[in-house]
C-alpha cells in the first residue's frame, strides 16, 4: 500500500508542478487488487506530512475518463472518414471521365487514400516524436521514438477500438437502407394502390429503391486490410477482427443489394482490377512495419 501511494502523491506533486506524470504499475495493480467496491477507503501515510487520501476512487475515476475519450477517439475517427468520403466523391464527380468505371475507380482509391491515412497514419504521426529528424523542425512530436508497450497501450488501442466499431457500420447501413425507405412509404400511406405520389417518377423513387453505390464499399474494405497488414503483426487481434468486418459487409450488402436497392449497373472489369492492384502493396507494408514491430519486442 505504502509503494501505491508514494506513486500517487509523487505524480499529484508533477501534476501540480506542470510536469508529465509517470504512473507504473504499483498504484495500478494495489487498487485492482482490491476492487471497485473499496475505492472509498481513506489511506494514511506519513512522508514529509501526513497524507489521507482515497487514491483508488482517483484512480478508477481516471480510469473511466480515459476509457470514453479513447472510445470517443474511435468514434470521431470514423465519423471523420465519412465526412471524407462525402467531400471526395463531390471532388472527383467534378472531373469528366471516359468511363464509368474509371470514375468509379479514382473514387475508390481517393476515399481509400483519405481514410488510410486519417485511420493509420495520422494516429502514429501525432503520437511519434520525431525531433531527431528533419520534419521534427517543422512538425511538433508525440512522446513516442518507437513502439514502445505504452504505445500499444495509447495508440494502439485506439486503433483496434476503431476497427471493432467498423464491426458493426455494415449493420448501420443495413438498418438504415431498411428502415428508412419502409418509413417514407408508410408516410405516403403504406399501400402502393393508395398512393399519394402525383407522378410516376416520385412513385417509382419511392418504391423502386436507391441506386446501389459500390465505390466506398470497395474503399472501406481496402482501408480494413491496409490497417490490418500495417499493425497486424503487432497486434494481432486486428486479424480476426478484420475477418468478422469482412464477413459482415459480406452478408449486410447481399441483403442490401438484394432486398432494398435497385439492379447495379454493368460494369466492366476495371474497377475490379484496381482493386486487386491497390491490394497487392499491402503485404509490403505487413513485411516492413511488421519486422519494425517485432524488432522493438
Amino acid at each position: 500500500m505504502e509503494d501505491a501511494f508514494r506513486e500517487y502523491i509523487n505524480n499529484e506533486d508533477k501534476k501540480k508542478n506542470g510536469e508529465p506524470t509517470a504512473y507504473k504499475e504499483t498504484m495500478q495493480c494495489f487498487c485492482r487488487s482490491k476492487g471497485k467496491e473499496k475505492k472509498d477507503q481513506v489511506y494514511k501515510i506519513s512522508l514529509t506530512k501526513d497524507y489521507e487520501e482515497k487514491f483508488c476512487e482517483k484512480f478508477f475515476k481516471d480510469k473511466t475518463v480515459s476509457f470514453i475519450l479513447g472510445t470517443a477517439i474511435s468514434f470521431i475517427i470514423i465519423a471523420v472518414n465519412t465526412i471524407l468520403k462525402i467531400l471526395i466523391i463531390k471532388l472527383i464527380e467534378t472531373i469528366r471521365y471516359d468511363t464509368q468505371s474509371e470514375k468509379i475507380a479514382a473514387i475508390t482509391n481517393g476515399v481509400f487514400i483519405a481514410q488510410f491515412f486519417n485511420t493509420g497514419i495520422l494516429l502514429l504521426l501525432v503520437n511519434a516524436n520525431i525531433s531527431e529528424h528533419f520534419l521534427g523542425k517543422f512538425i511538433s512530436s508525440g512522446k513516442y521514438y518507437d513502439y514502445y508497450p505504452e504505445w500499444y497501450q495509447d495508440v494502439g488501442t485506439k486503433i483496434v477500438k476503431t476497427m471493432i466499431i467498423n464491426c458493426i457500420m455494415p449493420y448501420i447501413t443495413l438498418g438504415t437502407s431498411v428502415m428508412i425507405p419502409k418509413m417514407m412509404r408508410l408516410l405516403d400511406g403504406g399501400n402502393p394502390y393508395k398512393t399519394k405520389k402525383t407522378s410516376m417518377a416520385k412513385f417509382k423513387m419511392l418504391h423502386g429503391g436507391k441506386d446501389y453505390v459500390i465505390h466506398f464499399k470497395y474503399s472501406n474494405l481496402l482501408n480494413i486490410t491496409y490497417i490490418t497488414m500495417m499493425y497486424g503483426m503487432g497486434m494481432p487481434i486486428l486479424f480476426p477482427v478484420a475477418i468478422v468486418n469482412y464477413l459482415n459487409q459480406y452478408f449486410c450488402e447481399r441483403y442490401i443489394v438484394a432486398y432494398c436497392m435497385k439492379l447495379p449497373p454493368a460494369l466492366d472489369d476495371k474497377l475490379t482490377r484496381n482493386f486487386v492492384k491497390m491490394l497487392k502493396w499491402a503485404p509490403l507494408l505487413l513485411l516492413a512495419n511488421g519486422y519494425w514491430m517485432i524488432s522493438n519486442h
